[in-house]
């Protein structure tokens, strides 16, 4: 496997580490005010954060395929 291959797919996991971090850190936020609820809430903060990790699980999926694909054809 040459060196660009190599530096592709450590981009494709780094990619995936960051967007999955994201994922994690908000859908623990949105459980969080979920159960404890917050009377500082604009009524758009949690739709806006729903559509937001939504946004993140859809990249973080993407980068999944993509990776995928240049896995596929290293050879």
């Amino acid at each position: 496997m040459n060196i660009r291959k190599i530096q592709t797919l450590d981009m494709h996991i780094q990619k995936i580490l960051f967007y999955s971090i994201y994922v994690d850190c908000l859908s623990r936020l949105i459980n969080e005010l979920i159960e404890n609820g917050d009377d500082n809430l604009k009524p758009t903060d949690l739709p806006n954060l729903s559509v937001l990790l939504s946004k993140f699980a859809l990249r973080l999926e993407m980068c999944c395929s993509k990776l995928q694909n240049d896995w596929e054809f290293l050879d």
